[in-house]
């Protein structure tokens, strides 16, 4: 039996899961990746490129023809999940991953070998869908109308949406809490106004999230936390108590539906090395 990774139970669809299915509808809540989609700051560009062309190759006998191709990207392109490896903490002379083992030691030629994204296994969780926005409303923060930039979404902020929203607390129920603020609205147009600086959970928002069901939380920005600097509270905090992080979902859709409550599935790719994987996530109601 694979082991568990982090704080997620290990993927079963248990009576209560299918007890949420109700319509059997579908919402995709992953992104279009492309050359010219935003990306955090310092990451290498994505690319696709051609590797070979129809026509060019004889590795089909015609008539068939092929087209072949080569990605270039980080695993934090468009929506992904962060592996337990990807925030390390400065604690004297040493680099920490999460509570106490040595990054200098998890070094290889091909990656990391603590919690790399080979060890991932499918994500099959409760999904709430807190809409933060509509609950809160916003303001025009550079040409969409989102959460207010840098705003940190509080503890009494998630319960308040819950509240509104008749979200029922089920602490004992492994929970993804997703968290929409608009600014996905940037990103999908490939604008430069999509960056680290939207509002997001701060760490004491986290352990009230992990305190009520949380195994994986997530949002529709880049930086997942309320990120006033780059030093990564949160990340730091998630990454050494086993909870994972999705950034950059897409949750209009899911959102303009009402839906609030679903099952949540995630298939990571088994990549060594890695410090996260693409995903393109789904909420099933």
């Amino acid at each position: 039996m694979k082991e568990r990774y982090g704080q997620l139970p290990l993927p079963k669809m248990t009576p209560y899961l299918l007890s949420l299915i109700k319509t059997g509808d579908v919402y995709d809540l992953g992104t279009v990746r492309c050359n010219d989609m935003p990306l955090w700051s310092g990451h290498p560009a994505f690319r696709v490129l051609p590797y070979k062309w129809h026509g060019d190759t004889d590795d089909v006998a015609p008539p068939g023809t092929l087209l072949n191709d080569i990605v270039i990207t980080t695993m934090h392109a468009g929506t992904h999940v962060d592996a337990l490896n990807h925030i390390g903490e400065i604690r004297g002379d040493k680099i920490i991953l999460g509570k106490d083992v040595d990054a200098s030691t998890t070094r290889e030629w091909w990656g990391c070998n603590w919690m790399d994204g080979s060890k991932f296994h499918p994500i099959i969780l409760r999904a709430v869908i807190l809409d933060m926005l509509e609950y809160l409303g916003g303001e025009d923060t550079g040409g969409e109308i989102t959460l207010p930039r840098k705003y940190a979404i509080t503890a009494d902020d998630i319960k308040g949406c819950m509240e509104a929203s008749n979200i029922e607390l089920k602490p004992d129920e492994p929970t993804a809490f997703l968290i929409r603020t608009g600014m996905i609205k940037y990103f999908n147009k490939k604008m430069d106004n999509y960056g680290g600086d939207a509002a997001g959970p701060n760490v004491d928002t986290e352990k009230y999230l992990v305190s009520i069901g949380a195994v994986l939380t997530g949002s529709d920005t880049v930086s997942y936390e309320q990120m006033l600097v780059g030093d990564h509270p949160v990340h730091r905090w998630m990454m050494q108590n086993g909870i994972l992080m999705n950034e950059v979902l897409d949750l209009e859709e899911v959102c303009e539906a009402k839906v609030t409550e679903g099952v949540y599935v995630a298939l990571p790719l088994k990549m060594k090395g890695t410090s996260g994987s693409l995903i393109d996530p789904i909420v099933i109601t």
